[in-house]
């Protein structure tokens, strides 16, 4: 009996040892994270819509994955975006652009970051913030270069001579035809 007592003993004495252990790596492990996540850069961003963005998002500056969105917060009518730029020797001038885009056949978005321009430098913003580009915007683009196209082809029309009347009158025709069924698409798009 003294001997299995021993045993419980040697057995409690190892149990503590090995947690003391595990306590001092998990805590040296999050140690070193905590050190690494204070040498990374991070930006706060206040954006009236981010169309998509989601936490861990990645950040790109003209085109180069340098970072990634790390918190998202809605405050008020704006959303809040704190972005971690992870590129060693990358640091956003000041009066950058920032938007969000969209990349990639799956549909992903990205917050891309573009260099200052005057009028961004001037606003004296670190980044200033642009509004995303929707897809119906450039539908109603798309909508409006044809109706110029169709004004431009009835005025080429007016001055045709007669025997070319019947050979561009076919073209146009069919020119309309389809702009009536882009018209018809864009509509049911914003319905």
């Amino acid at each position: 009996m003294e001997k299995f007592n021993d045993i419980h003993k040697y057995i409690r004495l190892e149990f503590i040892i090995w947690f003391f252990i595990l306590c001092l790596v998990v805590t040296g492990v999050r140690i070193h994270r905590h050190n690494k996540a204070k040498e990374l850069v991070t930006y706060q961003l206040f954006m009236p819509d981010i169309d998509g963005i989601i936490a861990g998002s990645p950040v790109k500056f003209m085109g180069v994955q340098v970072g990634y969105v790390d918190k998202i917060k809605i405050i008020s009518n704006d959303v809040y975006l704190k972005i971690v730029i992870t590129a060693k020797d990358v640091t956003l001038p000041k009066g950058s652009i920032a938007t969000v885009e969209f990349n990639g056949m799956g549909g992903s978005k990205s917050l891309e970051v573009y260099p200052p321009t005057k009028e961004s430098i001037a606003s004296k913003k670190i980044i200033a913030v642009e509004s995303p580009k929707r897809l119906h915007d450039s539908l109603s683009l798309l909508n409006e270069m044809f109706d110029k196209i169709d004004s431009i082809m009835g005025r080429m029309s007016f001055f045709a001579n007669e025997a070319d009347i019947n050979d561009m009158s076919k073209g146009v025709e069919d020119i309309q035809s389809n702009m009536n069924m882009f018209d018809n698409m864009i509509k049911r798009r914003e319905k």
